[in-house]
């Protein structure tokens, strides 16, 4: 298919048990993280891997070193600037040197001049604290915060950092919000857009039966066709959908993304690229124009509703 993606690195998966050490999360002890250590035999594959999807042309961005959320303070909704940016330079410093760090002689094909992006784990954090450091090392795009419906991306005024996160859209056959029904009856609350947020919303982030768990990949392949839908016939915003790759509730939801992706791209007038494509296509747009089209009401429901 023509499909690309940007995919969101964690720093830490550039080391393994054996040299975490190498690392020191803002706030927290040397070797310490909130998501698992590679294995040394782990490593060379995860290169080889990551070094494929960038021949392929798909994008690598920065998803931060050690998954630091609410659940393990101090994280993203703690740290201030000057955290964001040591957590940036040993990310940036780990994809550089996985070879010297591991002592190996496989290296990751990719130019750390070419991560342009970030997504905070559990999209926590605070944009004034964040963008600064961003622009600081010649980032130019989030994918952090999102927003409730699909509407066109704009740049923060200050740091010129694209704001590109993922909406919040209604799951497919629960009410809209503006449904004249008691709110205790309503069981939509607009989700964002994320495989795990998917899974907390449909089971409690417990699997289920594996007729269950089909049953939530088709409401999630129908979300993503409902929002597909209310774009392309509305204000044309980019879709931006979000994936772990996991196979949680019986891979439910990397099925899903597989068969909209099968079943959209390639589409007239539809372009299943990374996000680096997306700004270069903004970057040269005529600035009325692309004024126009942030102007434009978000989609918050599909077609019709």
């Amino acid at each position: 298919m023509p499909f690309h993606f940007t995919g969101f690195l964690s720093g830490t998966y550039m080391l393994s048990d054996q040299t975490k050490d190498k690392y020191a999360g803002p706030g927290h002890g040397v070797g310490k993280s909130s998501i698992s250590w590679n294995s040394p035999t782990d490593l060379p594959v995860e290169i080889d891997d990551l070094n494929e999807a960038l021949a392929r042309g798909d994008e690598i961005g920065s998803h931060f070193n050690g998954h630091f959320c609410s659940d393990n303070p101090p994280g993203g909704n703690d740290w201030n600037t000057a955290d964001w940016n040591n957590e940036l330079d040993q990310f940036f410093s780990l994809v550089k040197n996985v070879d010297a760090n591991n002592g190996i002689t496989k290296k990751l094909n990719l130019n750390p001049s070419e991560i342009k992006g970030e997504r905070t784990p559990c999209l926590e954090g605070h944009a004034e604290d964040l963008f600064p450091a961003l622009k600081a090392h010649g980032m130019t795009y989030d994918s952090s915060f999102t927003k409730h419906g699909i509407s066109w991306p704009v740049q923060s005024k200050e740091n010129k950092i694209w704001q590109i996160g993922m909406a919040e859209f209604p799951i497919h056959g629960t009410l809209p919000d503006t449904s004249p029904v008691d709110a205790s009856e309503r069981k939509n609350h607009f989700q964002i857009t994320m495989d795990y947020n998917f899974w907390y919303s449909q089971e409690g982030a417990k699997t289920v039966s594996p007729a269950q768990s089909k049953a939530d990949s088709e409401q999630v392949q129908a979300t993503y066709q409902d929002m597909y839908d209310a774009t392309f016939n509305g204000n044309r915003a980019p879709l931006i959908l979000g994936n772990h790759f996991n196979a949680w509730n019986n891979n439910a939801y990397s099925d899903a993304i597989a068969n909209f992706v099968l079943a959209n791209c390639g589409k007239p007038d539809t372009y299943c690229v990374p996000f680096r494509d997306l700004i270069a296509w903004m970057d040269v747009q005529d600035p009325a124009r692309l004024a126009q089209l942030q102007a434009q009401d978000p989609e918050v429901g599909p077609p019709g509703q």
